[in-house]
């Protein structure tokens, strides 16, 4: 190979400033003449007086579903619609009037959307006055049951903002090696997202503060009454469904229901406000039939 071709790594520094640097001058320019999403910003209305919904998606809890059944409400395939939102540099597209934006802290800032969403903490992502909210819950032992198991699997092929190699790593040792590995902002990330000090009740204030909250394991219903309290006809949908259980040990359950305990006390401060699950729980992740539910992402 011929020398010069081989960069420096102060040419490679260069040359990814000089990358992000057109990127941000791009956006810059897109978002300074941003004439169709404006417009059609200005014609959202919902019921309670609205004029956008944003999505605190936390992963493994149904929020894929949730998004794409918000997707579909142009008329197109949702499929089609995420695929254009994931192959666009801000991440953002227009189905039947309708605009939606994904994870551009600075898009999502500014409103100019129907729908929006980012796994995002709470904390880091502000949005405008009239923004409904809305977050979707799960049982804390069923929902890292469900990442590990996505990340053993991965995702189908062409699917947008898809899982990447790294986090794979993180469960191919096994469940407890995965289990050291996971961050607490991962780990907890149903307090974090609404904590940065995993405070839990700080976190339940949060929540409560959110104009809808749902649980994945009353997923349809909560899809329904949403859609009849926003004046839309929400489809529900299963999305990025990972299907088997990786079984655990005693050991290894006893260990992960353990180190979830804040999660378990937010739930039961979440009940104490009057927002909880329809059904008694029994905080273990257990179902009437002894099968978590799982609607993907």
């Amino acid at each position: 190979m011929d020398d010069l071709t081989v960069k420096t790594p102060g040419q490679r520094r260069s040359a990814d400033q000089i990358r992000r640097a057109t990127y941000f001058a791009r956006k810059a320019w897109a978002t300074s003449i941003d004439l169709r999403f404006r417009r059609l910003a200005s014609t959202y209305g919902l019921p309670d007086g609205s004029n956008r919904v944003y999505c605190y998606h936390i992963r493994k809890t149904g929020g894929t579903s949730l998004t794409r059944s918000f997707l579909a409400v142009g008329g197109e395939d949702p499929a089609r619609v995420h695929a254009r939102i994931g192959a666009n540099d801000l991440h953002r597209t227009v189905s039947g009037g309708y605009g939606f934006v994904a994870f551009d802290r600075e898009l999502l800032a500014r409103g100019r959307y129907f729908y929006g969403w980012a796994h995002r903490a709470a904390h880091r992502q502000p949005l405008p006055p009239g923004t409904f909210t809305v977050t979707i819950l799960r049982d804390p032992v069923d929902r890292i049951r469900s990442y590990f198991d996505y990340l053993l699997v991965g995702d189908r092929p062409g699917m947008p903002h898809a899982v990447s190699e790294g986090e794979r790593r993180l469960a191919s040792g096994g469940f407890t090696s995965f289990l050291d590995q996971l961050e607490a902002n991962a780990l907890l990330r149903q307090v974090f997202m609404f904590s940065a000090k995993f405070d839990v009740g700080e976190a339940a204030q949060r929540i409560a503060a959110c104009s809808c909250v749902m649980f994945t394991e009353e997923y349809d219903a909560g899809v329904l009454a949403l859609g009849e309290r926003l004046g839309l006809t929400l489809q529900a949908r299963r999305e990025r469904v990972t299907g088997s259980r990786t079984p655990l040990s005693p050991g290894e359950h006893d260990r992960l229901r353990e180190v979830l305990e804040p999660e378990y006390e937010l739930l039961r401060q979440l009940r104490a406000a009057g927002i909880g699950r329809g059904e008694a729980s029994n905080d273990d992740g257990a179902q009437a039939g002894g099968q978590p539910l799982d609607v993907g992402e």
